[in-house]
Parts: structure tokens; C-alpha cells; sequence
């Protein structure tokens, strides 16, 4: 039976887990609920109307908001069930056609090492390699991601006039890690990003903190910056990806150093050979 969260219950809810939780690292290895179970448990969708604290295992059912002025929070160990969807939804509200988790209040997912917080994507036939929308932040406030595994969306985080903490998270298999856009300056910090098509993008004005992070196995880009763009590169481990850094010649070229085994290291843009 699917339902609405009560707008009066939405303080605080603790609910059983159903799954066990995968860490950052380990690629998703449990059984998946059946239909029963999965329809058993809460499902979160529509509009949050006041805070809610969440434990456990629930099912994002379709897209949900949390509006300015609400926080969500995923407690340690809760494990998200995501229903993708083939919408082709178009109603200004949402940023994607795919089901959104999107974020105009605060966002804060407290995964630990121990026990993070997992998003696990169903499977639906003929949505591809990215099934659902990610973690959307447009305008967020006070917003963290910690210790949070990211499966299979078309962008794992983005960050839209949002600077969250970004901090130990597992980012496998989406189309953009994460993207920072729009004046967004999150810190991020200490995360494995992997096995999408490009890993961090810094677009419009954006100037992250890039830190002590693995970004490897992407078909594209493993840091991406744009000419408006001045991220802070430190210390990271860029591997294993067709273009490793993609800069301007003015943006930062000295990041290249932690570049390395990917088949080009380094490539500037719009100049010849470059890529406009």
C-alpha cells in the first residue's frame, strides 16, 4: 500500500530496516525486497511539510521536495529504495524527468563508515544505465552528505547555488558524479567517484573545494572546469579516465600533477586540439 507521510508524523520517523546497508567500496551485493516488502515499507513522494528524520529502510517512491525552510534527514544505516520512472514530466517544480530527490531546504544524510546511507535504484526495463535523477540541491541551506552511497543517476549530486559538505561517499555508476553550478562552492572532500561518464564538473561561477578525492573509471572527463570556474584542487587521485583533467589555460593547470594513468592526463580547452 503506497501513502503519503502524515504532515503530523513528519517530526520524526523511525522505521525497521529491511536491508542491510552496502559501503562506500563494495558494489550493491544484497538481495532486493519483493514487490510485497517493498510496498510494506514508507513511501516518501509529493512535498515535505515540516522536518522529518528518517531510519531505516523506505522507498522513494516518486519525486520528493523539500522546500525551503524543511530539513530531511537520513540517520545512519538507512538504506532508500529509488523507483525509477520513464516520466517525461515537465511541471517547473522538478529539475529532471527522472525521479528527483530535490532539495530547497536542508539536506542533511549522516552515513558513518560503519553505516552510511545507501540509495539502491530498482531496476526498470529500458531506462539505460541511469535510471533516476540523483540528489538535486537548488538553492540548499546547511546542507550535508556524509558516508552516502550514490547509484546509478543521471547526476549522483548536483548543486545548484548550494555549497553542502560533500565528505566519504561513494558516487558508483552515474552519468555526473557531481556537478557544481551557479555560484555553488561545496567542499568536497574524501569521496571514491567512479565508473560514470565523467566525474566532478565545476560550471558557472563555481569554486569547490576539490580535496583528497578518487575520481576514476569515467568514459569522459575525470575534473571538468569551465572558464568561469576556479575550483581548489588538492590532493587528489585522477586515474583510470579518458581525459583526466579538462581545463582552460587560465583555470587550474597546476592540478595536473594529480592526474595520472589516464589516457590524457591533461587537456586544454579552446585552443587547438583542445575541445571548445
Amino acid at each position: 500500500m503506497r501513502f503519503f507521510l502524515p504532515a503530523l508524523l513528519a517530526v520524526s520517523l523511525l522505521v525497521g530496516a529491511c536491508a542491510p546497508a552496502v559501503g562506500p567500496g563494495r558494489l550493491a551485493a544484497q538481495a532486493l525486497p519483493t514487490h510485497e516488502e517493498l510496498e510494506a515499507l514508507p513511501q516518501l513522494m509529493g512535498v515535505l511539510s515540516a522536518d522529518l528524520t528518517v531510519e531505516g529502510a523506505v522507498v522513494l517512491a516518486d519525486d520528493l521536495l523539500v522546500p525551503v525552510g524543511v530539513t530531511l534527514v537520513l540517520r545512519p544505516g538507512t538504506t532508500v529504495y529509488v523507483v525509477p520512472t520513464h516520466s517525461t514530466k515537465i511541471e517547473p517544480e522538478w529539475l529532471s524527468a527522472g525521479t528527483e530527490l530535490l532539495v530547497r531546504g536542508s539536506l542533511r544524510s549522516e552515513g558513518t563508515a560503519a553505516r552510511p546511507v545507501t540509495f539502491v535504484p530498482l531496476p526498470l526495463a529500458g531506462l539505460g544505465d541511469y535510471v533516476w535523477a540523483g540528489l538535486l540541491l537548488d538553492g540548499a541551506s546547511e546542507s550535508l552528505i556524509r558516508h552516502t552511497r550514490i547509484e546509478g543517476a543521471e547526476q549522483g549530486i548536483l548543486c545548484v547555488a548550494s555549497s553542502p559538505e560533500i565528505f566519504g561517499n561513494h558516487i558508483v555508476g552515474c552519468r555526473y558524479g557531481i556537478v557544481a553550478q551557479a555560484g555553488s562552492n561545496p567542499a568536497i572532500r574524501a569521496n571514491l567517484i567512479e565508473k560514470g561518464e565523467a566525474g566532478v564538473f565545476c560550471w558557472r561561477g563555481s569554486h569547490p573545494l576539490i580535496e583528497n578525492n578518487r575520481i576514476v573509471d569515467h568514459n569522459e572527463e575525470g575534473v571538468f572546469v569551465d572558464q568561469s570556474s576556479a575550483p581548489r584542487l588538492a590532493d587528489n587521485h585522477i586515474a583510470n579516465n579518458r581525459i583526466g583533467l579538462a581545463v582552460y589555460p587560465e583555470g587550474p593547470r597546476a592540478a595536473a600533477d594529480q592526474a595520472r594513468d589516464n589516457e590524457q592526463d591533461l587537456r586544454l580547452l579552446g585552443v587547438p586540439g583542445g575541445r571548445p
